[in-house]
């Protein structure tokens, strides 16, 4: 079946089986008056029900919006039968900012909204190692035990093991073997990374992965102090984001470098 015939489909299944990602605070000047959407953005959610999208027309005043009954939590599909167009921007990450300046223009990236929760903030991971990450990342832990920060289109997983008896020399040299034998069959390594200093050795790699949906680049970072390794696997779906991702691997550092 055609990328075409599955869009085709999705219009005559009125969106039903669109994915659950929760629910999308809407101006009701959408669904009462069948205003499409001039203004989205996404921030962090409130509840895990919360899609943490929020959606207006653009003729909202601030005294509209400011009374809680102008404002609808709707299921995507209620959005999308009135607005098809933004469909792909509601898979777009927390933090994202979309505007339009007429219904029959296309959307665009916004880069100057500022979001309430949109600051750098410190989380101290284990009494060895820090992280610097933007608040609007959700955190959590997997049944896996690893750490996972995330904004659904970039993620920052990590882990953190022992290599008991070892030096960072040691470790150091095994994983950059590693990683210059890895099986170039299964995914090919696109670039190689050292920002080794003084106190942390720093060396990984990036691949980029496929699921079923979407392709996406993975930079495989390993921090290494003596008889410890920190594993960072940062995931993200715009290679514009690159620099994003080495200056949050950059920014996992020792408790004992904080000024």
């Amino acid at each position: 079946m055609s990328f075409f015939k599955k869009k085709e489909d999705k219009r005559e299944n009125n969106f039903e089986n669109f994915p659950p990602i929760g629910g999308l605070m809407v101006s009701k000047m959408v669904v009462d008056e069948q205003i499409k959407p001039r203004f989205m953005y996404r921030e962090k959610r409130m509840s895990p029900e919360d899609s943490g999208w929020r959606i207006f027309t653009g003729f909202e005043g601030e005294e509209y919006t400011d009374d809680p009954s102008n404002i609808g939590i709707y299921n995507p599909s209620t959005i999308l039968k009135i607005d098809p167009s933004i469909e792909d921007l509601l898979f777009k990450g927390i933090g994202s900012v979309y505007e339009k300046t007429e219904d029959s223009t296309e959307w665009y990236k916004v880069s100057d909204f500022e979001m309430e929760d949109d600051y750098m903030v410190t989380h101290k991971l284990t009494e060895n190692w820090l992280i610097d990450i933007n608040n609007l990342f959700e955190r959590r832990v997997e049944e896996s035990r690893d750490l996972l920060y995330t904004t659904g289109d970039k993620s920052v997983r990590i882990a953190i093991w022992n290599e008991e008896g070892k030096s960072k020399e040691a470790i150091y040299a095994e994983r950059n073997q590693d990683i210059e034998n890895r099986n170039q069959t299964v995914s090919k390594t696109l670039m190689t990374f050292d920002f080794s200093d003084a106190e942390v050795a720093r060396l990984g790699y990036m691949i980029q992965e496929d699921d079923n949906d979407k392709s996406y680049r993975v930079i495989y970072g390993f921090s290494i102090i003596d008889r410890q390794v920190l594993e960072v696997a940062i995931y993200f779906d715009d290679e514009e984001d690159l620099d994003w991702a080495i200056e949050t691997w950059k920014n996992i550092r020792l408790v004992d470098t904080v000024a």
